[in-house]
């Protein structure tokens, strides 16, 4: 097994990690106090930034206007951003599916829409969860009913990324009462022409990441704007999840080394008993711990994203990836307030945000007990659900 990244990779890492350094981190405080993200022009500026180093639409193909690549080199740069700024990283996430329009989309659909998203022109918004459907999204309650050559929608989601600020929205909804999967379909809905309203939510961690509440309203819907027919959108949603799911195990890696490069810059420097506190074998034990929770999130994220690579189906290792990632991060930015004592818990340094942001990314795409029911029944052949 190679673990060496290419040239092409490595050059990617390093131009990433110099914007990072000059453009996103000093910000990065700012921006998290003050909720900036809310901001549509603000985050396109910053689309702007990151756009020529691939950060949307990596691994669309060259004749789709994206730059061809593969998913790992996608989640080399996602570590990179995540190290720098927890929230942004969400953003740019939910930017990158693209509503699944790559590669669900109709031949017209990704000519209409791709261009822009991938310009960062314009934003979009991928609604599943609901107030009473999460981790089961085959209990949709939101409903799109065909009346002529519209669908009408109403309903609501709960806690969907960039939809404050968003332009376009990929919405997952059942076509029939009472038929499960077999009537869940994808729509693609234009703000413009299908009006949907946002209340923004206050969150634990990831505070400047918009994620809101969403209300549809007799919402009118082309029917061509149909991505994924009725039947396949549960299908559908599974396979994003994977691709979600590996991509968040690289995000955390991204939090744990901000939290490892903070905790071993204050070791260095802060002294107690005549030496740096770094010095001390308790804090040098946290330190070991921190690095090979760090990586061990970058093996198991990469290994699924290869696997995506190669077309093959990884369902059980981006669930594995997912649930030891995000809860090893929590671990390691808990050691990393540890080692900055009192100070780890002021607002005057961000290993604080790095905590919050940590344990608020262990929700999102499963929790990790539903990721654990995705193991072990891949294991066993037995599902504990139905």
């Amino acid at each position: 097994m190679d673990f060496e990244f290419t040239l092409r990779q490595k050059l990617l890492k390093e131009a990433a990690r110099e914007v990072m350094e000059k453009e996103i981190i000093p910000i990065a405080d700012e921006y998290d106090k003050n909720k900036l993200l809310n901001d549509r022009k603000r985050v396109k500026e910053l689309f702007d930034k990151l756009i020529p180093l691939g950060y949307i639409g990596i691994f669309v193909p060259k004749e789709l206007g994206g730059f061809g690549l593969d998913y790992v080199s996608y989640g080399i740069l996602l570590e990179e951003l995540f190290r720098a700024y927890g929230s942004l990283g969400m953003v740019v996430s939910a930017q990158n599916s693209f509503g699944g329009i790559y590669p669900f989309g109709t031949p017209e659909q990704k000519k209409k829409y791709l261009p822009s998203l991938l310009k960062g022109e314009k934003i979009i918004c991928t609604a599943v969860s609901e107030p009473n459907v999460g981790s089961d999204p085959s209990g949709m309650e939101t409903e799109a009913i065909l009346n002529g050559d519209y669908y009408v929608v109403n309903g609501t989601k709960l806690w969907i990324t960039n939809a404050t600020i968003s332009d376009l929205c990929e919405l997952v909804a059942q076509t029939k009462r009472g038929s499960g999967a077999s009537g869940i379909c994808h729509l693609i809905l234009e703000r413009e022409v299908s009006p949907y309203e946002a209340k923004d939510l206050h969150k634990l961690g990831m505070r400047s990441c918009p994620t809101a509440e969403v209300f549809f309203n007799n919402c009118r819907v082309p029917k061509e704007n149909v991505m994924v027919p009725p039947g396949e959108g549960l299908k559908n949603i599974l396979r994003i999840f994977e691709f979600m799911r590996a991509s968040m195990a690289l995000g955390s890696a991204g939090i744990a080394q901000a939290a490892i490069d903070a905790s071993v810059r204050y070791a260095k420097q802060r002294h107690q008993f005549g030496k740096p506190i770094g010095g001390f074998q308790l804090v040098q034990e946290m330190i070991a711990d921190m690095a090979v929770e760090a990586d061990i999130s970058r093996l198991l994220g990469f290994r699924a994203l290869s696997m995506i690579d190669k077309g093959i189906r990884c369902d059980k290792e981006a669930s594995m990836a997912k649930f030891y990632s995000v809860e090893a991060t929590v671990r390691v930015t808990s050691m990393a307030i540890q080692i900055h004592g009192a100070m780890g818990l002021s607002e005057d340094l961000p290993v604080e945000r790095y905590f919050r942001d940590a344990r608020t990314w262990a929700i999102p795409d499963g929790t990790t007990q539903i990721q654990k029911l995705i193991v072990a029944r891949n294991m066993l052949g037995l599902s504990a659900i139905r």
